[in-house]
């Protein structure tokens, strides 16, 4: 028998956010999939209008608008912050552009901000990981990391702890000679830096989710047919920083694994 495909509303995309301990005036960076809920009436705009329900004016929404795939590998890069179409999925893709929504200089991992504590998400755009960079600022704000029917896999906060601990296998690349054009067109030489995997091996952050249950550090809910998580990243820094420092293979996997 065909499963029924749930419906799902805006003021239900709010619901399972508030169940989850996040409120009003909290900063959150959310990774997403809109399929994974079922059917969301009125799309990717509801589930975007029903985040910032649960935050309030004063809180701040970042979503991932990252380019890594297109970008990292390449010598030379022209990054047009205004028109460049993210790789994250529909639900960044549609908030990006959305009026006094700003999206930060990152050439690999920008991110895009709605709220009152947007400008300190922007970063500096130089480091994609370390000080300075989107994620220390939302160290600096206790943000919530949260989970839409994806799993821990696509943690880019995990990428945070490797390079504030400084791990063997990755190492930093700039992106001199290239080009970031800036939403009233002006153009500026990049600063981004990117802390760039160098062993051939992956991301095994899956692996991290039974750890955060564990010390009781994950919120859980669903939201339609989408399994929904939540962490704070400081949380998500405390736990996972001395066990990366103790084997630092942690977070890897060899790729034929």
């Amino acid at each position: 028998m065909a499963q029924t495909v749930p419906t799902v509303p805006r003021e239900q995309i709010r619901d399972g956010i508030l169940a989850m301990g996040i409120g009003t005036g909290d900063a959150i960076l959310v990774h997403s999939s809109l399929s994974a809920f079922g059917y969301v009436e009125g799309g990717a705009d509801a589930v975007i209008d029903g985040l910032l329900d649960a935050i309030g004016p004063g809180g701040t929404l970042v979503l991932p608008t990252f380019t890594w795939g297109d970008f990292h590998a390449q010598e030379h890069v022209e990054f047009d912050v205004a028109n460049k179409a993210c790789e994250t999925g529909r639900i960044p893709e549609t908030f990006r552009t959305r009026p006094g929504v700003l999206r930060s200089t990152h050439i690999c991992h920008s991110v895009a901000a709605l709220g009152p504590e947007s400008e300190t998400a922007m970063g500096e755009g130089v480091s994609s990981f370390g000080p300075g960079s989107t994620f220390d600022a939302l160290l600096e704000l206790d943000a919530w990391v949260v989970f839409l029917g994806v799993s821990l896999q696509c943690c880019t906060a995990l990428h945070a702890v490797e390079e504030f601990v400084g791990v063997p296998y990755r190492k930093h690349r700039n992106f001199e000679g290239s080009v970031v054009i800036l939403p009233d067109g002006t153009r500026m030489p990049s600063k981004s830096i990117e802390y760039l995997r160098q062993d051939g091996s992956a991301n095994d952050f899956a692996k991290m989710e039974a750890i955060y249950d564990e010390a009781d550090a994950l919120r859980r809910t669903w939201i339609g047919a989408s399994d929904c998580k939540a962490i704070r990243i400081r949380e998500l820094f405390r736990i996972t920083r001395p066990l990366l420092e103790q084997d630092f293979g942690l977070l890897s996997r060899s790729r034929s694994a």
